[in-house]
């Protein structure tokens, strides 16, 4: 879903297919990454077993993840009538409405609970309370920034 969102091709559905398979080849990239990392890396580290399975973990979801978006691009950009239902179904305005809806949501409670764990958080691992903050500030900064870029584009 967040893909679909991120790469429209400016409203040309073909081209955001095109983008859609570029990124699910630069996802499948990055899963292979984590495997070689795993395969590699980890048997000789001190990671601990927490860290050594994430490393499997986020590889195996990030390569399957791009291999589900990979294949259904490839097969909307090969077989026309599918196609066209997708787009339909995308650029409905109801549809439209509920994915921006559900972004905002997520946005709005990911930001909200990443300040009340910085509570929690902040007597225990200093390191985490850091991560936590820097998602905010992130966070903070790509609103800020989408949201003057917008104001000037639209």
């Amino acid at each position: 879903m967040l893909i679909k969102a991120m790469l429209t091709g400016g409203g040309d559905y073909n081209k955001s297919l095109r983008q859609r398979r570029w990124a699910a080849i630069g996802m499948l990239c990055i899963g292979l990454v984590g495997f070689v990392c795993y395969f590699w890396l980890v048997p000789d580290s001190s990671l601990s077993e927490y860290a050594q399975g994430f490393y499997l973990g986020g590889a195996s979801g990030i390569s399957a993840g791009a291999l589900v978006l990979l294949i259904r691009t490839q097969y909307l950009i090969a077989h026309p009538q599918a196609r066209r239902k997708a787009q339909i179904k995308e650029t409905d305005e109801r549809e439209l409405k509920i994915v921006h809806t559900a972004f905002e949501t997520a946005g709005g409670v990911t930001f909200f609970t990443t300040a009340a764990a910085l509570f929690v958080v902040l007597p225990l691992s200093m390191a985490a309370f850091q991560a936590l903050m820097g998602v905010m500030i992130l966070y903070s900064l790509v609103f800020l920034t989408a949201n003057f870029w917008l104001s000037k584009k639209l």
